[in-house]
């Protein structure tokens, strides 16, 4: 079965530092967990190549949930 975008994104996520064992939901709010804006860059350049898409440089997504749709949508319009 294939992975679901949340499951993909958060496993991004994890491969950031300190986050490999936190619980990560839809409404966990980045900062919250310790993802800085750096770190929060580096996964969103994470997802690019992970799902081979373009993500506005702008873009800061607050929560899991966020960033999931955020790519979910980015999908549908590849």
């Amino acid at each position: 079965m294939a992975e679901s975008t949340f499951d993909r994104i958060v496993k991004i996520l994890k491969d950031q530092d300190g986050l490999e064992d936190v619980e990560l939901t839809r409404d966990t709010n980045l900062a919250e967990v310790g993802l800085d804006s750096l770190a929060t860059v580096e996964a969103v350049m994470a997802c690019e190549d992970e799902f081979d898409i373009e993500i506005d440089a702008e873009s800061n997504p607050q929560t899991v949930g966020e960033f999931v749709d955020m790519v979910d949508k980015l999908l549908q319009e590849k």
